[in-house]
């Protein structure tokens, strides 16, 4: 009579994990989809003092697209950095929201200012380089996040986001038009390891 009762109940247990595998396998989360849709260079100047002092005016629009039908996000805690080469030279908190699925949000970052930060002596001659050759400076733009996924009733523990967003910038002239920005995807690198 027991051995039947422990049967019973290992049956019970192994059809609810199958109930609940199939499950997660059809409403897991996919990573959210991440756009600079624009960006704007004001102010890019670096002054060759030990260590290198920059001027910059940065301005930039960024979307975030949830790409799941069942699954909403919430953003706990959102911030963007703003990287030259491998020194980041400024950064900014983004506001913190729910948002439900299938659904896009569109996020205003600007960062101004001026600070010392370590580059590379290379990093330095490509600074140069792309001052007085091309004018094109190649800014790396990341985006770190804690996010918690959330399908009905149930909710994840949070968890980290890592998305970096590679885009090209020309410093804008007074009295002149912007130069064109097209649109850049980024790449999600971590969207589900635990905080």
């Amino acid at each position: 009579m027991i051995s039947h009762l422990v049967k019973a109940i290992i049956a019970i247990l192994f059809f609810i994990g199958v109930i609940v595998l199939c499950l997660w396998l059809f409403f897991r989360p996919f990573p959210v989809d991440v756009y600079v849709e624009a960006a704007q260079l004001n102010n890019f100047e670096m002054f060759k003092t030990t260590p290198p002092y920059i001027n910059y005016d940065l301005t930039t629009v960024i979307s975030l697209q949830n790409p799941n039908g069942f699954i909403g996000i919430y953003y706990d805690w959102l911030e963007m950095d703003s990287f030259y080469e491998d020194a980041r030279f400024d950064w900014t908190a983004l506001s913190t929201f729910y948002q439900e699925p299938k659904n896009s949000t569109v996020l205003k970052a600007d960062v101004a200012g001026g600070t010392y930060f370590w580059l590379r002596s290379k990093g330095v001659e490509d600074f140069s380089r792309e001052e007085n050759t091309t004018g094109v400076y190649s800014v790396n733009l990341w985006l770190y996040g804690d996010v918690r996924y959330r399908f009905k009733w149930v909710t994840t523990r949070k968890r980290q986001l890592s998305v970096k967003c590679p885009v090209k910038l020309s410093v804008t002239v007074p009295g002149m038009p912007a130069a064109a920005f097209n649109r850049t995807s980024c790449d999600v690198v971590k969207y589900w390891m635990k905080a």
